[in-house]
């Protein structure tokens, strides 16, 4: 598509297919494809440690027994990761339980599984259940990442069901004893088509701030800045272990900070998730690219923030926009603010929605 085209397109996507899918590599030279390549869904992302050993496998598949539970027929297809035997890809219906599998693997085979609810298994879907983890003998060396688990669902859903998707984030991130995370909206990008989507995911996150942004693989890995002992971004959700809490001014700095009329914290037993706001924000950027809901948190929070992201994604192949190098860094930084800016932002949060008892889990700190 011309530049203009592109913009014309966007517009009018953003304004009326909030809920939509986008058409598999839309933006690249020999696209678009007919299959889903990117569609939204509300997603969250946990980093934690122990892949390889048992308990951590355990609780994995409690995680997953509970998204299980929710997603029911909605999941069609498994993917994975270096299987150390049999297929990549299986008919979610034909597929063995997790659990079963898991217990046939060794310390050093990748933990490395993929949900997903396409009708076509590389379509994208709102609908996805992701964890892949570092071997026995990659974690023993200490240098290596953490491992990650991501899931989402759509929409509507959580729309329908205000503290269901709450409720996952905070019930995974104590069986995991998470060291960080964050959860808000995000497009789902095809589990195995996801360098052909990329530019899609890049376009649209500079059309809306409150996007998640990367595949968490790519992240989890990067020990080099930071990541196991700093969060990658806030969310509507953010998962911080007490050392970094300790480091970002404890509980009562945290409070201070971020009014209980609007944010709510939550204990998950390593650490703390806040949830900022009673519903995830969007953040059109032609409306607002800067909701003092998350400016607030991430300036709170910016010294456990990771300081550089490197990439997010590939390189451009033929000049299509990617989140790699300047891009990624801005990406990064969407709701950095200058101290001086902060008495407006404080006051801008009073325009802004609070928070309700049934957006809320019970017994917040």
């Amino acid at each position: 598509m011309e530049k203009t085209e592109l913009d014309s397109f966007m517009v009018n996507w953003i304004n009326t297919h909030e809920h939509g899918v986008l058409p598999g590599a839309m933006l690249m030279r020999y696209g678009p494809h007919d299959y889903i390549g990117a569609t939204l869904a509300l997603r969250g992302t946990l980093y934690f440690h122990g892949s390889h050993t048992a308990g951590v496998r355990a609780a994995i598949c409690r995680c997953f027994d509970a998204y299980e539970a929710i997603a029911n027929e909605n999941l069609t297809w498994l993917w994975r990761e270096e299987p150390p035997a049999g297929p990549d890809k299986f008919a979610y219906a034909k597929a063995k339980p997790l659990r079963d599998m898991i217990k046939r693997m060794g310390e050093d085979d990748h933990i490395g599984f993929t949900y997903v609810g396409g009708r076509q298994a590389h379509d994208a879907s709102p609908w996805m259940f992701w964890v892949s983890g570092l071997r026995g003998w990659e974690a023993k060396l200490g240098s290596r990442g953490l491992d990650a688990l991501e899931f989402s669902i759509p929409r509507a859903l959580s729309e329908a069901n205000p503290t269901l998707f709450q409720t996952l984030f905070h019930d995974f991130a104590r069986l995991l004893q998470a060291e960080h995370g964050h959860a808000g909206y995000a497009f789902n990008l095809s589990a195995v088509r996801e360098e052909a989507n990329e530019s899609t995911e890049a376009v649209m996150v500079s059309k809306m701030a409150g996007l998640d942004a990367g595949k968490s693989g790519i992240v989890s890995r990067r020990d080099r800045i930071g990541i196991t002992d700093h969060i990658k971004t806030i969310g509507w959700l953010t998962a911080v272990n007490y050392a970094m809490l300790d480091r970002a001014g404890g509980l009562s700095a945290l409070r201070s900070a971020l009014p209980m009329d609007w944010f709510a914290m939550h204990d998950y037993g390593s650490g703390i998730v806040i949830q900022c706001g009673p519903e995830p924000e969007i953040a059109f950027v032609e409306r607002d690219a800067k909701p003092a809901i998350y400016v607030l948190p991430n300036l709170a929070l910016r010294k456990v923030r990771v300081t550089e992201i490197g990439s997010l994604h590939d390189g451009s192949s033929d000049g299509e926009p990617r989140l790699a190098g300047a891009p990624a860094e801005r990406w990064l930084t969407r709701f950095d603010i200058a101290d001086s800016d902060l008495l407006a932002y404080q006051a801008k949060l009073l325009t802004e929605p609070r928070l309700t008892p049934d957006t809320i889990l019970p017994g917040r700190l």
